[in-house]
C-alpha cells in the first residue's frame, strides 16, 4: 500500500507529464550532451563553459601589492649595493685634506702615469 506522500507525488508527475506531453525541445540531444557529458572532450568543454565570479576589490588590491613588490625589489637591490660600496670605502688624510681612499688612489695613479716636468 502506498503512502499519501507517494500518491501525491505520482499525481503531480502524471499531471506534469500530461501538460508537457506536447512540448518538444528542438535541441534535446545538445542540451543532454552539455548537461551530462560522457566523453573526455565533452567534459573538458563543460568545464570550460563554467562561469567564474571574481570580486574586483581583492583582485585589485592583490595586483597592486604584486606590482609594488616587483617595482620596489630592483630599487632595494640597487640601494643595498650602493650602501655596501659606501661601507667599504675609507676616508684618508693626505696633505691636511680628507679624501676617499679609492678616489685618492686614482688621482695619484693619474699623476704618476702623466708626470708634468
Amino acid at each position: 500500500m502506498r503512502t499519501k506522500r507517494e500518491q501525491e507525488r505520482e499525481f503531480i508527475k502524471n499531471r506534469l507529464d500530461e501538460e508537457l506531453g506536447t512540448v518538444h525541445f528542438t535541441r534535446e540531444a545538445e542540451v543532454l550532451r552539455r548537461s551530462h557529458p560522457r566523453s573526455w572532450l565533452e567534459r573538458l568543454k563543460a568545464l570550460w563553459n563554467k562561469e567564474i565570479e571574481v570580486p574586483l576589490f581583492p583582485l585589485g588590491v592583490s595586483m597592486a601589492v604584486i606590482i609594488a613588490v616587483v617595482a620596489l625589489t630592483p630599487l632595494q637591490n640597487s640601494m643595498d649595493t650602493d650602501n655596501s660600496h659606501e661601507e667599504q670605502r675609507q676616508l684618508i688624510e693626505a696633505g691636511g685634506n680628507t679624501y676617499w681612499k679609492d678616489n685618492y688612489e686614482k688621482a695619484v695613479a693619474m699623476v704618476e702615469s702623466n708626470p708634468q716636468s
